[in-house]
């Protein structure tokens, strides 16, 4: 008992409200989970298929990965899809890029009902919204914008695709590949049909126009929010500076490994010319992060660009964004943390800004639960595939988990328990580790009890 002080305690103010977290993130997970079997159930319609129907599994496995916007297939979109099923797939993305809270708020203005206190803190945690005022209008907002940033982009798309594959035809599958490209969904309908991107694998407007919409929808709400507000308040927020320099550093170290991939003994980009060694260098780099959209044939690359993909897909996009991963936050949080303890700093500082110790606690909890998940996926699924080789498992489950859609062709190989694995892991990576845990976690009493520090040995 002398060992106790009664003082309030700095957790207790948590407690007092994770119940309302553990319910919104309860919501957060039935909704996504029921528009997965929404759309199971309609992939699995007979007219869904070109040729034959989709099985159970097939049809539960595209609709996980569209809902996550993962674009991890184990049939061909393309060749295997008909036109009701590809639009299937094209609004499953859409609803689990944009978010199932943000139609929500849509629904409920357009039949008048008014947004509670409820709604709003849940839209406040599916957005990454740290203010909660007028939060329905910027829900409606952020759809907007959202929308109208896809239309430009599939009208650009349009423009240069409609002389090859005609009005309509160009017109769809600009409209699909605009979409897929903003949500980072890696879901394509040229994989398979014998040509790469439509002919345009090699086309620098083609591709520049899909990498804007991929680094736009991986930048995050918050991001895009701060840089349209920049031109009036001239500040931008800690977050949205570590997010750019961090995304910009990503870019450089993933361009200067993948340019040398001949040196680890890829043979992709050998026969190229140089100016389409380049752009495709560029695209790999980019969509590797987030999205998913291939291009060239991954299996193919070196090792060494191979775990360059691994590590861009592991760290994601931004939070609040159409990307996924233990997001770029969660990795500038803790290496700033780190850069603070060498120094010898007391306060994690950035920016002139000090880094509140919860968000270092939040960042080293997403990471740590992140990095367990996928090593008991990737042993699970080689306990289930003994026989499966092991770098193509470990590139599949973070591939994955981050909802990035790259594959070295294990998932096609993996039976119904490893094609399950993956479903879950697609399914805890678009969530994000934080809502899952916040969910799990045991309810806590408030407390008032505060126990002696004690010094731990480490390193």
């Amino acid at each position: 008992m002398a060992d106790q002080t009664y003082e309030p305690s700095e957790h207790a103010h948590l407690a007092r409200h994770s119940p309302l977290a553990r319910k919104n993130s309860l919501i957060l997970v039935i909704g996504f989970a029921f528009i997965i079997l929404v759309g199971t159930l309609l992939l699995r319609l007979p007219l869904a298929g070109s040729h034959r129907p989709l099985t159970w599994e097939e049809a539960f496995f595209i609709a996980t990965s569209a809902t996550t916007v993962t674009g991890l297939v184990v049939i061909t979109p393309a060749t295997d899809l008909s036109l009701f099923g590809q639009i299937v797939v094209l609004v499953l993305i859409e609803i689990g890029g944009v978010g199932f809270i943000s139609f929500s708020v849509l629904l409920f203005t357009l039949i008048g009902r008014r947004v509670g206190l409820g709604e709003r803190m849940l839209i406040k945690q599916s957005l990454g919204v740290f203010e909660g005022t007028k939060i329905a209008r910027f829900t409606l907002m952020v759809l907007a914008t959202t929308i109208a940033i896809q239309l430009i982009g599939a009208t650009a798309l349009w423009l240069r695709w409609r002389h090859t594959l005609g009005d309509l035809k160009g017109a769809y599958l600009a409209l699909f590949h605009s979409v897929s490209s903003f949500c980072n969904a890696g879901f394509d309908l040229f994989a398979g049909t014998g040509e790469m991107l439509f002919g345009y694998d090699t086309d620098p407007y083609t591709l520049t126009v899909m990498m804007s919409l991929i680094i736009l929808g991986g930048l995050g709400v918050i991001v895009g929010v701060d840089l349209m507000s920049y031109y009036w308040d001239k500040r931008l927020s800690v977050h949205t500076r570590l997010t750019l320099v961090l995304t910009l550093s990503l870019y450089i170290f993933g361009f200067s490994f993948m340019a040398l991939d001949g040196v680890f003994g890829g043979s992709v980009f050998n026969s190229m010319p140089v100016g389409e060694r380049f752009w495709k260098t560029m695209f790999t780099v980019v969509s590797a992060r987030t999205a998913g959209l291939t291009i060239v044939p991954v299996d193919q690359l070196g090792h060494a660009s191979q775990l360059t993909i691994m590590v861009s897909m592991f760290i994601g996009g931004a939070p609040a964004s159409m990307a996924g991963g233990v997001t770029m936050s969660t990795l500038a949080v803790l290496l700033v943390a780190v850069q603070s303890t060498v120094r010898g700093l007391p306060r994690a500082v950035i920016f002139a800004r000090t880094i509140p110790l919860e968000t270092i606690a939040k960042a080293v909890a997403i990471m740590t639960v992140a990095t367990i998940l996928c090593f008991v996926i990737t042993m699970a699924l080689l306990a289930d595939s003994p026989s499966a080789a092991f770098l193509p498992i470990v590139f599949e489950v973070i591939s994955a988990f981050s909802n990035t859609g790259y594959s070295l062709g294990a998932t096609q190989n993996l039976d119904s328990i490893g094609r399950l694995l993956i479903a879950f892991t697609m399914f805890w990576g678009r969530l994000g580790p934080l809502t899952l845990v916040v969910l799990l976690a045991q309810r806590e009493r408030p407390t008032y009890v505060r126990y002696p520090s004690e010094q731990v040995v480490l390193g």
